[in-house]
């Protein structure tokens, strides 16, 4: 009996010993429902539930892993503060004023986040002031002076930071400064006469370096926005180049730091995959279809365990949709009637330099300004240089009439063909009599296969049919196929100072 009792008293110790206390007491502060909040990237979700009584509420740290919170209090007002294996006694003074009446009684990780927060708004403080009497300022030495004092701040507060990131390793306000901490860049190797040997090697290094303060093992480090915005600036213009082969090289190394399996490892795969899937920068595409096909999908064998059944349908179906319209993936093969509606037209049949496939629709009024400017584009240039025209037209229904005026009324002499309105009329009751005789499904169905959620949209293909080129407006177009055949210099008919021609829809 004594034994059991021993033993009682030994886990009843235990329990106690790994209970974590959040106190917080806030002057002045009604009896009311207080939230915990925690950060996961740069958002905050609902984390527990305390009662605030007398001023005074607690929430139990050993229930929640390290990262950022933040205590709601009705107003609301968002108290932020750092989770982390400690106790923790925070005192409110003001609900209004909070870094500067914040007393920490217990907590180092918040003894140092609130110094940190009071000397980065000093001097930011500072140097806005110093930058607007900088930007005044007309005497050339004075101003130079000024320069250097802002880079003599940005160095103090520079070796602030990274005092705190050295000091303080094993706590998580420590790991935290060390995510916004720029990596010191090596000079630059010359040769014996001073040259530069590698014109590229600060880039190659700043990328392969980026994340030497980060210990992408660590899970904790999803749980503070510091996190997502060092993640959001490294596949940003500012340290990567923006060009899919090497955003697709980057990404699978920095993946392969994580651990498969891990909320850091769900975070940047979900981030990489959602940010290059909604990009409108021209070939991102195959960022996302890299990584759908490598965490994704297929779904027996998926990596992404967060996701249900229904989301990995989602990703992958879309990933299947975009595969063949990939930059340098052959055209899917389109074959369509011409406005009779007797000859049908295949373009991989054209004999071209370059050829352009546009799709439209004549009641759309953009390509209604668009339409014309390709036309002139084909006649005072392209025609006379191997570049041909495939335009493909909405022209089922009503829009079949209103196609064929369109052609006439623009007098539009590139080739032009559609889904027509009997075509299409034919081949819902039955597609075979068309199928394999006059053309293919993926023609029937070009909306589909072209992925056409608007209109107008611009392809450039080389000759043996290949995707150069997409997502293109007219000043683009005009642009790109002047380069392509040695006519930089060659008189702009569409301008890209000219908006109207820059815009895409």
């Amino acid at each position: 009996m004594k034994k059991i009792l021993l033993l009682s008293i030994f886990i009843i110790t235990a329990l106690i010993g790994r209970s974590q206390d959040i106190k917080f007491t806030v002057n002045g502060l009604k009896d009311t429902t207080i939230y915990l909040a925690k950060y996961f990237g740069e958002k905050l979700y609902y984390a527990d539930t305390s009662y605030s009584k007398n001023g005074e509420f607690h929430f139990d740290g050993a229930k929640h892993p390290s990262g950022v919170y933040a205590a709601i209090i009705p107003g609301p007002k968002i108290v932020q503060f750092i989770i982390d294996n400690e106790k923790v006694d925070l005192v409110l003074g003001d609900e209004d004023n909070i870094v500067e009446t914040m007393t920490i009684n217990k907590s180092k990780n918040n003894q140092i986040f609130y110094n940190y927060i009071k000397y980065m708004a000093e001097n930011r403080k500072v140097s806005t002031e110093k930058n607007r009497i900088w930007a005044e300022e007309k005497d050339k030495k004075k101003k130079n002076a000024l320069q250097e004092e802002l880079k003599a701040l940005n160095t103090k507060v520079n070796d602030y930071q990274k005092a705190i990131f050295k000091n303080n390793p094993d706590l998580f306000i420590g790991k935290m400064i060390g995510m916004s901490l720029d990596i010191d860049l090596p000079k630059i190797p010359k040769d014996k006469n001073g040259n530069i040997i590698d014109s590229s090697f600060l880039y190659n290094y700043n990328v392969a370096h980026y994340w030497d303060n980060v210990d992408l093992t660590n899970e904790d480090i999803v749980r503070t926005p510091a996190f997502h915005s060092r993640l959001e600036k490294y596949y940003s213009k500012q340290v990567m180049l923006q060009i899919p082969d090497s955003i697709i090289k980057y990404t699978t190394n920095l993946i392969k730091r994580t651990k498969e399996g891990t909320t850091t490892f769900q975070y940047i795969v979900h981030f990489v995959t959602n940010k290059y899937e909604r990009s409108d920068i021209m070939g991102m595409d195959a960022v996302f279809v890299n990584m759908a096909d490598t965490y994704y999908c297929p779904k027996p064998t998926t990596k992404a365990f967060w996701m249900s059944d229904e989301s990995l349908d989602k990703v992958c179906g879309r990933a299947d949709k975009l595969r063949p319209l990939l930059i340098g993936a052959p055209a899917p093969r389109i074959i369509l009637t011409d406005s009779t509606e007797k000859k049908w037209i295949d373009f991989y049949k054209i004999a071209a330099e370059y050829k352009i496939l546009y799709f439209w629709d004549p009641n759309c009024g953009h390509c209604k300004k668009t339409t014309p400017k390709l036309q002139n584009l084909y006649e005072s240039k392209f025609k006379e240089r191997e570049i041909e025209i495939y335009a493909i037209a909405k022209a089922t229904g009503d829009d079949f009439e209103a196609w064929k005026k369109f052609i006439r009324d623009n007098k539009l002499t590139f080739t032009n063909v559609g889904l027509t309105k009997s075509v299409y009329n034919q081949a819902q009751k039955d597609a075979r009599m068309y199928i394999p005789q006059y053309t293919n499904l993926q023609s029937l169905n070009y909306t589909d296969t072209y992925d056409i959620y608007s209109t107008p949209r611009i392809f450039i293909l080389d000759k043996d049919n290949k995707i150069l080129f997409k997502q293109l407006s007219i000043a683009q177009l005009e642009e790109i196929l002047d380069h392509l055949q040695g006519f930089d210099d060659a008189v702009k008919l569409y301008p890209k100072e000219d908006k109207e021609n820059t815009d895409t829809h």
